[in-house]
């Protein structure tokens, strides 16, 4: 099938891209700066567009089966014009007779609305895919693997051998990789019938920070901490780290703080998923936590890294 993924040069579109190739499928990977994909010694198209262009998205999704769709996060963004993009993207599919949308939320989407808008933006979006009249599947992971060795939270592994994570002791998390994610919105655009599903999903393990802690020690070799962030601490930190970024720091705190909170003391846990009726639907085989840290260097070695902004804007959650 031919694929076309939004997001592609993203943390999440990025991975989804050699998914889809090493599949067989014939993908297209859009971004606003296209860089030349090879994946295996074979070169992936690539397209350049904005969101807001509904010309360039016309023109790329002719002639497109299926189409992978990773939005910034508003979180620290603009909502009106990600929302506006999710529907222009959905209308333009209508047109262009695209029979499947698979939509990476990018985070947890309960039931029952929040009040925290990153959450209600993400629904909404859900809502006008859907209203398009294209049909939709939505993936809605939890907490990403990935964010622990980018951003904020990978100085104090580089630096202190500490895993520190805006996480209760008791708190029961499903992490799941980037490659997870791919696989399985693989697996949903293969079963078309899922049409008007939503799948919260999460990793094969579901843990509290110790336990994470312990596994990433034994894949990496060495012996690792852990500090379980206050929310109050987590928001402070990230606030100061912000500053003369141009964001809105006060809003964007507020938000993550009510956001944390929730997925800290929620009746639901919202990080804990059962993925065995997943697996049914969608039949995967996913990354345990210590095969991922093995295919990674230990975070000692790396040097230079700083991506924060990156992180902020695709991966946050």
């Amino acid at each position: 099938m031919r694929v076309v993924v939004f997001g592609a040069s993203g943390v999440q579109g990025a991975h989804q891209v050699p998914v889809l190739a090493r599949a067989g499928h014939d993908v297209v990977a859009v971004s606003r700066n296209p860089t030349p994909l090879d994946i295996d010694g074979k070169m992936v198209e690539t397209a350049a567009a904005n969101f807001g262009d509904k010309d360039a998205i016309s023109e790329i999704l002719k002639g497109v089966d299926v189409i992978f769709l990773n939005l910034p996060s508003t979180s620290f963004n603009q909502s009106e014009p990600i929302i506006t993009a999710a529907k222009d993207i959905g209308e333009v599919a209508k047109a262009s007779g695209v029979s499947l949308i698979v939509f990476n939320t990018s985070m947890p989407i309960p039931d029952e609305p929040q009040d925290i808008k990153a959450q209600d933006d993400r629904r909404e979006m859900r809502r006008l895919l859907r209203e398009s009249g294209v049909p939709v599947i939505s993936i809605q992971p939890v907490v990403y693997l990935d964010n622990l060795l980018e951003g904020w939270a990978l100085p104090p592994i580089r630096d202190r051998q500490t895993v520190v994570y805006c996480h209760k002791p008791e708190l029961k998390v499903s992490w799941i990789c980037h490659h997870d994610v791919a696989q399985l919105m693989v697996a949903a655009m293969e079963r078309p019938e899922l049409a008007g599903s939503d799948f919260p999903v999460g990793g094969p393990e579901t843990v509290q920070l110790e336990q994470l802690t312990e596994k990433l020690s034994r894949a990496w070799g060495r012996k690792l901490d852990y500090e379980c962030q206050t929310v109050s601490d987590f928001c402070d930190k990230i606030s100061n780290t912000m500053q003369g970024r141009g964001l809105e720091i006060d809003r964007i705190t507020s938000q993550m703080f009510k956001a944390y909170t929730y997925y800290n003391e929620a009746e639901e846990e919202p990080f804990n998923v059962d993925m065995g009726p997943v697996l049914e639907e969608l039949p995967v085989n996913l990354t345990s936590i210590e095969e991922w840290a093995r295919r990674r260097s230990p975070p000692g070695s790396f040097s230079g890294w700083d991506r924060l902004s990156d992180t902020i804007t695709e991966a946050l959650w």
